[in-house]
Order: structure tokens, then sequence, then C-alpha cells
């Protein structure tokens, strides 16, 4: 199953890697880290939505923290990856004990319902690749559906965005990464409460923890 998981990232890593944004799942390092609040606040029954689930990677670790009491929607936007989440919840020994607590969707989060119900989100999205104004009204349907005192948890591929702006020949392109850097450390400034460095991935990341205080 692992065999086929990485080959099916990796094919759609070269179709379009605007929406994967990296070329080798997480690592099981990083995984702990996007799931370490969920596990140290965990309290059943508790609804997590994790978005841009990719392999199911970091899938596999939230399972570890829920039980079928539980509710968890997992949003992935590329097909292929999402049907490979649902085999893995069929077929995947790690899945059994909370199949049906699991909730596959193929769209994007922008079609989500926006209304307060989720105690944890979860996102793996590569906001370096966003448009600057996408990359806010991603943040803002977080806080939309988070209930009070709900936590968000995210990562950024430590100086990614840096060098692809530096590395860029195309000054629309440089600027729109500014712009994605200067939202997503908004965001970071006014609300995050806890962040992690995880070195032991490809390319090493920060993963942020933030919750909504207004």
């Amino acid at each position: 199953m692992h065999l086929r998981t990485n080959r099916l990232f990796l094919e759609s890593a070269a179709k379009d890697f605007k929406r994967t944004g990296a070329v080798v799942p997480s690592s099981r390092t990083l995984a702990n880290a996007m799931s370490r609040e969920l596990a140290w606040r965990y309290r059943s029954p508790v609804r997590v939505l994790e978005v841009g689930a990719g392999t199911g990677r970091i899938t596999e670790e939230i399972v570890r923290h829920v039980s079928l009491v539980d509710h968890v929607d997992i949003y992935e936007i590329e097909p292929t990856l999402a049907n490979l989440i649902r085999l893995r919840i069929r077929e995947d020994k790690a899945f059994r004990h909370v199949d049906a607590a699991l909730h596959v969707h193929n769209k994007p989060i922008e079609k989500i319902e926006r209304r307060p119900r989720y105690d944890f989100v979860i996102s793996c999205l590569p906001f370096t690749n966003f448009h600057p104004g996408s990359v806010r009204d991603i943040f803002e349907i977080f806080r939309g559906i988070l209930k009070p005192g709900g936590t968000c948890s995210f990562y950024e591929y430590i100086f990614v965005r840096k060098a692809a702006r530096i590395m860029s020949g195309k000054p629309a392109e440089r600027e729109r990464m500014q712009k994605v850097g200067q939202i997503v450390r908004e965001y970071i400034n006014r609300y995050e409460y806890s962040h992690e460095v995880v070195l032991r991935n490809l390319p090493p990341a920060m993963v942020h923890h933030i919750r909504f205080t207004d």
C-alpha cells in the first residue's frame, strides 16, 4: 500500500504541483506535529476537519487519536488522491477501527458550509502556491467553521517561499508570493499560541497552531 501511495503522490505532483505543493509525502514527524494539539486536547466526541489530505499520511496520524463516536471530514481536491484515501479507509488496517467516522470529500474547501462545528482544523494546503486573496478567504473559512476555542494547525516549508521569491524571474510572481507571506504572517502574529520546527521532513517545516480569539 505504501509503495502505491508514494507512486500516486508523485504522479499527482508531476501533473499538478500547484495543488500538491510538495514533491514527497509528509514525514511521520510532521504528521505527529500536525496532530499534536488533537492528541493533547482530545475530548470525545470531537469533530475534526483535515484539508488537503494528499495520500493520507497525516490522516493516518489523526485517526490514532479519534474513535468511532467522533466525526472526521477529509477534504482533498485531487480526485486520484481522494480515491486513494477512500481505498485506504476500506483496506488499510490503520484506518479500520474508525472507518465509519471518516468522511472523504473530493471538493475544494471553499465549498464547505460556513457554520461553527469543528473542534480542530488541520490544514495541509500549500499556501505559497495560492493567490493572496484565496489565502485570506481560506483562513476566514477556518475562522467561520471552528467552534469557539477551536484550534487550527497548519504548516509552512521553511525558507521555501523566500527562496522561490528570490529565484522567480517574474516580478508579478514575486509580488504574489510576498503578499501571500504577509497574509500568513498576519494571522500568525494575531492568533498563534504555539509553533514547532520539524527538521525531519523534506523540506523542513514550521507547524503553527492558532486560535481565533476575536
